[in-house]
């Protein structure tokens, strides 16, 4: 029955081509993000993988926007820091 369910479904060609709904939506920083690695952000109601679209450190508690998704990561960039 499990099986049944898949046969229905549309087949999924690339992963990164799927219409990803939380583009330019907010998240909050959980785990810090390194230049080149990876960090935790709460976004939406779910804690993601993330990276830094910008070479520069954010610490938890910023909030950032998200930029796209690549898989199960998802690329944040800092909201304007004045």
């Amino acid at each position: 029955m499990f099986r049944l369910k898949f046969l229905f479904l549309p087949p999924i060609e690339n992963a990164k081509t799927i219409e990803f709904p939380y583009d330019n939506k907010e998240g909050v920083v959980e785990e810090t993000i390194y230049p080149d690695r990876k960090g935790c952000v709460y976004s939406n109601g779910i804690y993601w993988t993330a990276r830094c679209a910008k070479d520069i450190i954010l610490e938890p508690g910023e909030i950032v926007y998200v930029v796209k998704r690549e898989g199960i990561i998802i690329w944040v960039k800092p909201i304007d820091r004045r």
